[in-house]
C-alpha cells in the first residue's frame, strides 16, 4: 500500500455529501458516505478512531451498528462538512446520550429480537441501501405512501402501489394523528393489534385480506403481508375506538352497543361473532366505562393522552406507529398462552398475559 493511501483523510477525500435521512443508523450513513466517495469503509472508520474490530465478512448495516464517541462525531462532522448537531438530530445513534462517555469506535450486532433490528429505507424517496433505526418498530408505512418498511426476516419492503386503499389509509392515519395528537396514534396501534389477532385467527375480513395479499404478490409470504393488508381496517377501527373513548365517560355507555357498531363498520357480515370479540374484550377491559372527571394536562392533546390507560406509554416522537399499544400480544408469538411469566402478577395482569411487561401494573383492582 502506498504512502498516499495511508495518508490521513481530509474533507477533500469526501467531496460528495450524501443526503441525511432522518432516523438512519450510523452504520448505514457511514457506509453510504464511504461508497459515494469511493473509499473503503474500514478507512473511514479508522479516520474516526481506532479500537474497533470489523466482522470477518465486513460491516453490514442491516446486521451491525457503529457507536461513535463524541470526539469521533466531531471528526466525522469535519470530514463530511456538516455541523455535528445536524448529524446528531438526523441520526439517533449520534445523539448526545449515545456518544457521551465513549472513548473508541465500537461495532456491535443488533439484538436478535422482534422490533430490535433495522428497517430497510424506502428506495423511492430516501436512498437504496439505507437502513433505519428500529426504535421498537417492526414496520411502518413510508411517508410517500408507496412502500411499507419492515424489519422482520432480515428486513423487507412491500410495494403498496397495487392497492391505493393503503395510501388512503395512510392519509386517514395522518388525519387522525393531526386531529387527536399522539392519542390518535396510540389508538391506531391498539387497532393494529386487534387486526393482527383477527388475521392470525382467520377471522372477520380474512377473505378481503387474502385478496390484498394476492394483489401485492405476497401469496407465498402472507405472514409478511399481514401488517400491511390489515391497515385500512386498522384506521377504521382506530376512529371507532376514539368514538368509544369519548363515550365511555358518559352515563349509559354500553360496550356491547359499541362492539355492534364495530361489526357494522368492519365485518363483511356486519356482525362480530362471539369468538371474534376476544381482542376487543381485552381492549375494553382496560378502556372501561368510568365517571367523568377532571383530567390533568396543559393542552387538549395532553388531556386526551392522560385519559388513556396507564399501559399507553408516551411516544418518543410524533411519527406514525410510534405510540405503543396497551395490548401486549406479539405478532408471531402464540396468542393463547403466556410466553414468559411475569413474577409480579403470574401472567394474569392485562400487561402480562402474553409477555412479561417490565412496568407491570399488577392486577386491576389490587
Amino acid at each position: 500500500m502506498t504512502g498516499a493511501a495511508l495518508a490521513p483523510l481530509t474533507p477533500r477525500d469526501l467531496p460528495i455529501r450524501v443526503p441525511l435521512i432522518h432516523g438512519e443508523t450510523t452504520a448505514s450513513y457511514l457506509t453510504r458516505t464511504a461508497h459515494a466517495n469511493g473509499l473503503p469503509l474500514p478507512r473511514l472508520l479508522d479516520a474516526l478512531g481506532g479500537g474497533h474490530e470489523l466482522p470477518d465478512d465486513g460491516l453490514a448495516p442491516q446486521r451491525e451498528e457503529v457507536t461513535l464517541p463524541a470526539q469521533a462525531l466531531d471528526r466525522l462532522a469535519l470530514l463530511v462538512d456538516r455541523d455535528a448537531d445536524q448529524l446528531a438530530r438526523a441520526l439517533p445513534g449520534l445523539s448526545p446520550e449515545r456518544t457521551a462517555g465513549g472513548k473508541a469506535v465500537h461495532i456491535e450486532p443488533w439484538p436478535d429480537e422482534l422490533g430490535a433490528t433495522p428497517l430497510p429505507a424506502c428506495p423511492l424517496c430516501m436512498e437504496p441501501g439505507a437502513w433505519l433505526t428500529p426504535d421498537g418498530r417492526r414496520w411502518r408505512p413510508c411517508g410517500c405512501g408507496r412502500r411499507w418498511m419492515a424489519s422482520d426476516d432480515g428486513g423487507y419492503l412491500v410495494d403498496t402501489a397495487p392497492l391505493p386503499d393503503l395510501g388512503r389509509a395512510l392519509l386517514r392515519h395522518r388525519a387522525l394523528v393531526h386531529r387527536l395528537g399522539p392519542t390518535g396514534d396510540a389508538l391506531a396501534a391498539d387497532a393494529h393489534q386487534v387486526m393482527l389477532w383477527w388475521w392470525v385467527s382467520g377471522q372477520v375480513a380474512a377473505q378481503t385480506w387474502r385478496e390484498r395479499e394476492d394483489a401485492l404478490g405476497l401469496s407465498r409470504h402472507r405472514r409478511r403481508a399481514a401488517p400491511v393488508v390489515v391497515y385500512p381496517e386498522t384506521i377504521t377501527l382506530a376512529d371507532s375506538m376514539w368514538t368509544w373513548e369519548e363515550r365511555r365517560r358518559k352515563p349509559g355507555a354500553s360496550p356491547e352497543k359499541w362492539i355492534e357498531e364495530v361489526g357494522r363498520l368492519i365485518a363483511p357480515t356486519g356482525v362480530i361473532s362471539r369468538r371474534e370479540r376476544a381482542p376487543l374484550n381485552y381492549w375494553l377491559e382496560q378502556h372501561r366505562p368510568e365517571p367523568a372527571g377532571r383530567v390533568p394536562g396543559r393542552t387538549t392533546a395532553e388531556r386526551r393522552w392522560n385519559r388513556l390507560p396507564g399501559l399507553h406509554q408516551p411516544p418518543t416522537d410524533h411519527h406514525l406507529f410510534r405510540a405503543p399499544s396497551c395490548l401486549m400480544w406479539v405478532y408471531g408469538l402464540p396468542l393463547t398462552s403466556t410466553t414468559t411469566v411475569c413474577p409480579r402478577c403470574d401472567g394474569r395482569a392485562p400487561s402480562c398475559r402474553w409477555v412479561a411487561f417490565p412496568g407491570c401494573t399488577g392486577l386491576l383492582g389490587k
